[in-house]
This record gives C-alpha cells, sequence and structure tokens, in this order.
C-alpha cells in the first residue's frame, strides 16, 4: 500500500529532528538555507529560524520584500499551532475532505509548505525555520535541505569528538 503525503510527512518530521538547538545551531540552520537558496541560482527569499520564542536568524535576500516576511510569519504560525510542518497542516486537513483555510484565517495562517518544526526526541519541538518566496514546494525543500545540512555538520563534529579532534 502507498503511503500518504501525510504518512510521509510525519516520517520526514521524524527523520528531521535535532540532537540539540542552541543559537548557534539555529544560526547553522538559517546560513545552510541561504547556502542552498544560492547554491540553487535563486533569490528573492525570506528566512526566519527561531529558537523558542527568540528570532534567531532573519533573512531578507535581495529581492525578497514584506510579502515574504509576512508569508514566512503565517507559516510559523501554523507551525507552533500543529507543531508539525505547514504543509502537514494543510493534508491533515486534505485527508479529512476539508479545506484548512475554512477553519484558520489565512491573514494568520499558511498551510502552504515552507514552515518545519526543529525538533528534539524526547523533547518536541524547540524551533521552528520559516521561508517563504518560491513556490511552497521550493519553500518546504529549503527547510529540509537546511535541517538534513546541519544535520550532516553536526555528525561530522560528532565523529570528530570521537576521534579526538578539535
Amino acid at each position: 500500500m502507498e503511503k500518504s503525503k501525510l504518512d510521509e510527512l510525519l516520517e520526514l518530521e521524524k527523520e528531521l529532528q535535532v540532537p540539540s538547538l542552541s543559537n548557534e545551531d539555529a544560526l547553522a540552520i538559517g546560513l545552510a538555507a541561504a547556502a542552498f537558496v544560492k547554491k540553487n541560482k535563486n533569490h528573492g527569499v525570506y528566512i526566519e529560524v527561531r529558537r523558542g520564542e527568540n528570532v534567531i536568524f532573519s533573512y531578507c535576500m535581495e529581492g525578497a520584500n514584506w510579502d515574504n516576511r509576512l508569508f514566512a510569519e503565517r507559516k510559523l504560525n501554523t507551525v507552533v499551532k500543529f507543531e508539525h510542518c505547514s504543509m502537514l497542516a494543510e493534508e491533515k486537513y486534505k485527508s479529512k475532505g476539508r479545506n484548512f483555510y475554512d477553519y484558520y484565517p489565512p491573514q494568520e495562517y499558511q498551510s502552504k509548505g515552507g514552515g518545519f518544526p526543529l525538533s528534539i526526541p524526547g523533547t518536541g519541538m524547540v524551533g521552528m525555520i520559516g521561508v517563504s518566496g518560491l513556490s511552497a514546494a521550493e519553500d518546504h525543500e529549503v527547510c529540509v535541505e537546511a535541517i538534513r545540512a546541519f544535520l550532516k555538520q553536526a555528525e561530522r563534529r560528532s565523529d570528530d569528538v570521537s576521534k579526538g579532534i578539535r
């Protein structure tokens, strides 16, 4: 039986849990997101990373505007509300034959891709990343790839420490 989009997103969230989230970690995730956008020759993107309620990283790339920031904020509101990625919120309502915006105002919440929780196993959500300026799928991809890059970097640091390399 084929997995639903909802199941795929839940698995992805589980896969992308972070071991910790310091301010430096949040900054690294934001920088990884910006690097991914630039590597793919995109621009006009707004990126925000929060640790708890604190904005640790905020970057309005060339070509991005106030609307991009507002859309990212709405995606982050959705992540806070559901403690899941903003794309999952839409899929949850779709799977029940419902429209997300019949329940939540689009001026406050955005159920498209581009908001993703930063969760620690056994602890839960401790931060989030929001991206806006590309398509919803691409905004989601930026979040995912930034967290993946951070996890690879954290794994390399952990390997170096276990080998006695500093």
